[in-house]
């Protein structure tokens, strides 16, 4: 995936939520039965098994492209591995974000339902700001064909 395409939707999303906590929080709210049930241990169960998977996916990708350079005695993939250590260490960080944001949202109780929209929303960002890198890593992967190195 593009990253632009990434950071585009994210500042979309961003907008989107500050718009409906200002404006109209309800529908965002814990009020939304499926929101109130999800963001909270269950968001955190979802996270650990999306972050868990994808490290995996991430780590084997990096194993892999440093056997194709060993088997080319020559450093061949240095900005991608950056990317992907930069994604593995990004997604750690949602993970961390995540938890953050399931301990703080009950403090966000006194604000009402604009505070339960706040944390809904940061929540969902951090869910799609996953799955952006996920599907940037599926991506990478399938697009490692050692036929296709330069100089092979």
């Amino acid at each position: 995936m593009n990253s632009n395409i990434a950071v585009i939707g994210l500042i979309i999303w961003a907008a989107i939520s500050v718009t409906m906590t200002a404006v109209s929080p309800v529908p965002l709210s814990d009020k939304n039965s499926f929101l109130a049930g999800f963001v909270t241990h269950e968001f955190l169960s979802f996270m650990g098994v999306v972050v868990t998977i994808t490290l995996a996916s991430a780590a084997h990708l990096f194993v892999e492209m440093n056997k194709l350079e060993d088997r080319h005695d020559r450093e061949i993939f240095p900005e991608a591995k950056g990317d992907v250590r930069d994604s593995a260490y990004a997604l750690v960080g949602a993970l961390v974000a995540s938890v953050i944001v399931v301990v703080v949202k009950p403090w966000l109780a006194p604000f009402g339902d604009r505070g339960e929209t706040a944390a809904n929303c940061t929540a969902l960002a951090i869910m799609a700001f996953s799955i952006f890198i996920m599907i940037d890593l599926v991506q990478a992967a399938f697009n490692l064909d050692p036929r296709k190195l330069p100089n092979a």
